[in-house]
């Protein structure tokens, strides 16, 4: 069958299962039924994704034929476990193996009702949803009937860019269309199901990352709010030393000027301070550590009031509490009068003889069909990681050096500790705590609990060792550490309308990883940790602060580190000109009139923060520029 494993892989997997996942207090071993959900989660991705598990399933089974003359499935348990630990931990060809191997098997595992419950868990949620009038205000791509529509404005995408300035033009009395790649996803669709989540939200089933001196997953959402839908409700303006080396080219950004369209994205969003219950337990463990070193920590601001903490954020949020873009600016939008195509996708800008833009031609998939839209102005808001590519595709990007650029991701890890006490994260807001002592420096600590399916998944641990995890994982407490990077990367067009992303992990941002790993993992231990978990290679288990001495003192490379990048900025920044950047400081793309930015690509560098409210408030920014250039316009 297209959906299972072959037989000769089935026996492979099945002793992957049993040997990855060994019987450990509570836990059962894993096995046939292990496998026969990880066939059921890979088939989700597609026919060629199980297949190529198949491949990774082939290549474990001959590896020990080398040494042994035997095949893993016929190695004793202890030779396994043995094999799949040297893997884990060897070189980085191993390391990626093992990890290609192992986390479906741990995520089919550990997705399992009966494993929330001894965690006290909640597994699955069930929400409804009564369709409000304004969603006759959104079309879906496989009901498009018209070839040609004509508005004031086009915008493609409705995330922190593309939903604000939408709702910002649309309350200036301009007819706004927008146009989105994903559906319309509502709590009723926000269950806690990861795989489904990765499917259906994420950009490429979240299967985005960079290349170079290592690896990064850099998730991306895929659906009307975009990553605002899938992201923890993290809210900071930017920093103001940040805003001040922006000034210095683009007076307009200074933080005297930014700070109204912050006060007007953070009404909208009503941020405030997370507070309890929902901080949960992993902030006082936080707070009791950092005391200690006199460390300054704090609640997070967050787009969230009424959050009972879920702790499922980047699978969508199941009660709308949070106010991602498709809760707080796309449904005023509508309210206005604007009008929103969902299941499509903006192909190409629509250029008159002049070579100004006049809209977009779009394509919805699930029909085949196009329709050309005439705009006054023409949106951009795609992403930093699509955007660029659009302009790439299109010739848009010659006499524009800057075009997929200047790259900035923030690189972060996570880290984890075993106390004596219950922590459940996993039943808290993810990431509602900070600590911000080093932060001028360039390192953020904030929280970054994950349910109990992805848990593991962050883990190199095999067998034994990540079953006693997983065993006490209701006492684990998890933080991260995020760090301010150079513009190390690029983008450019790839396969199958894939962005193609690379991606250099400089020793400045190497050395800032270390520096806040050993920094959390102090906090850890001196709030009474027994064992502490980094993300790192030769790392992996602290046992006494000596062990941070070790990682303090010591140069971990690029490939030593198990990182994620949620936060991609800066491919088509603003800049005073087209030497510099690729938008002018009214987000007017450098030699395409009619053609505007508002997205993260815009962002000039790395925010040092999670970034959605500076993109908002530069979205904010631009729509005021933007309604009085077309305004002023019409009054003429």
């Amino acid at each position: 069958m297209p959906d299972r494993l072959r037989a000769r892989n089935h026996r492979t997997a099945v002793a992957l299962a049993e040997s990855l996942l060994p019987a450990y207090g509570r836990l059962a071993a894993g096995g046939e039924t292990t496998v026969a959900r990880a066939e059921e989660l890979l088939a989700g991705f597609g026919s060629q994704v199980l297949r190529g598990y198949g491949a990774l399933l082939d290549v474990l089974e001959h590896a020990p034929r080398v040494s042994s003359g035997r095949g893993f499935s016929t190695l004793s348990q202890t030779e396994r476990e043995t094999l799949l630990a040297r893997w884990a931990d060897g070189a980085l060809p191993k390391r990626l193996l093992a990890l290609a191997l192992n986390v479906p098997m741990k995520v089919a595992y550990f997705d399992d009702e009966e494993v929330y419950k001894q965690k006290n868990a909640q597994w699955r949620f069930s929400n409804s949803f009564e369709q409000p009038r304004w969603m006759n205000q959104v079309t879906r791509g496989e009901d498009l009937t018209d070839d040609e529509i004509e508005c004031d404005v086009v915008v493609a995408g409705t995330g922190a860019g593309g939903a604000v300035i939408a709702k910002e033009l649309s309350d200036r009395g301009l007819a706004v269309l927008m146009v989105e790649e994903g559906e319309y996803r509502t709590r009723a669709d926000f269950i806690g199901d990861s795989a489904d989540a990765f499917r259906r939200f994420y950009q490429a089933q979240a299967q985005l990352g960079s290349i170079g001196n290592t690896v990064i997953p850099i998730p991306a959402g895929r659906m009307v709010g975009g990553s605002t839908a899938i992201n923890t409700g993290t809210c900071w303006r930017t920093p103001d030393w940040v805003l001040e080396e922006w000034a210095r080219e683009l007076p307009d950004l200074s933080a005297d000027n930014m700070s109204q369209y912050f006060e007007r994205v953070e009404r909208q969003l009503q941020v405030e301070p997370a507070s309890q219950p929902a901080l949960g337990m992993v902030a006082n463990v936080i707070a009791r550590g950092a005391d200690v070193f006199g460390w300054s920590h704090r609640p997070l601001n967050r787009n969230a009031p009424g959050c009972d903490g879920s702790g499922i954020c980047d699978l969508g949020c199941p009660t709308d509490a949070r106010r991602s873009t498709n809760i707080s600016y796309v449904p005023p939008a509508l309210e206005n009068g604007a009008l929103l195509l969902t299941g499509v996708r903006a192909e190409r800008v629509l250029l008159d003889p002049s070579g100004s833009a006049i809209g977009f031609e779009a394509h919805a998939p699930a029909t085949g069909r196009s329709i050309r839209i005439r705009a006054r102005a023409t949106v951009l808001a795609c992403g930093t990681l699509l955007t660029p590519v659009v302009l790439q595709r299109q010739g848009l990007h010659k006499g524009l050096p800057h075009v997929g650029r200047n790259l900035s991701i923030h690189p972060a890890t996570t880290v984890s500790a075993l106390f004596d006490e219950d922590i459940r994260g996993y039943a808290a807001i993810p990431q509602g705590y900070c600590v911000d002592e080093f932060h001028r420096q360039g390192i953020l600590m904030m929280g970054a609990s994950a349910p109990i399916d992805l848990a593991p998944a962050q883990y190199a641990f095999t067998g034994r060792k990540l079953m006693e995890i997983m065993d006490s994982y209701e006492r684990v407490a998890n933080f991260g550490v995020m760090v301010e990077d150079s513009p190390n990367g690029r983008v450019r067009p790839g396969l199958f309308g894939r962005p193609f992303i690379t991606y250099h992990l400089g020793r400045h941002e190497r050395t800032l990883l270390r520096d806040g790993v050993a920094a959390l993992s102090r906090i850890f231990f001196a709030a009474g940790a027994r064992e502490v978990y980094p993300a790192l290679h030769g790392h992996r288990v602290l046992r006494s602060t000596a062990d941070v001495e070790r990682l303090q003192a010591s140069t971990p490379r690029a490939i030593d580190w198990l990182l994620t990048a949620f936060h991609p900025l800066g491919t088509c920044r603003m800049a005073l000109g087209s030497d510099r950047g690729v938008v002018s400081p009214s987000h007017e793309v450098f030699g395409v009139s009619g053609l505007y930015i508002a997205d993260g690509s815009v962002v000039p560098s790395a925010a040092a923060v999670n970034p959605q409210v500076t993109i908002m408030a530069l979205a904010t920014r631009a729509a005021d520029l933007l309604a009085d250039r077309l305004t002023a316009a019409r009054a003429a």
